[in-house]
């Protein structure tokens, strides 16, 4: 399974909203260190998706459609993957396709059940770990 770039950014702009509650596309192409232009085409996708709703302006930025436990992930990996199927570089036996197929569908099998939440949460709590772990 091979996450896409686009799959990763836009992942990462997902995160950042989700997190900040509302964010402006300028602030997550730096925060999160995004080409602004290639995060337009990601943010457009998201939200002809219903993902994210926009707000347009000097004052105008992201924010999440619906909560972040409704988003799946695996929605989101499918919107953004759509159009990069590629067939260029196909198994050349069988056991390498059955490999492949066997591991493409314990990766969808695992994000399946996996919300934006879910990801937020674990995520805060490994930065809390680290964070109790400073010392001066």
């Amino acid at each position: 399974m091979h996450l896409t770039t686009k799959a990763r950014y836009g992942l990462r702009a997902l995160c950042h909203v989700a997190h900040r509650g509302y964010a402006s596309a300028q602030v997550i192409a730096e925060k999160q260190a995004i080409p602004s232009r290639y995060l337009e085409e990601i943010i457009g996708e998201l939200r002809k998706a219903g993902f994210v709703i926009g707000k347009r302006g000097p004052r105008g930025g992201y924010k999440l459609a619906r909560p972040a436990n409704e988003i799946v992930l695996a929605d989101v990996l499918s919107v953004l993957s759509s159009g990069n199927q590629s067939t260029a570089h196909e198994p050349q036996d069988e056991i390498t396709s059955l490999v492949e197929r066997a591991v493409d569908d314990r990766f969808a099998s695992l994000v399946g059940n996996l919300n934006l939440e879910d990801l937020l949460s674990e995520a805060r709590e490994q930065f809390r770990r680290l964070a109790a772990d400073y010392v001066i």
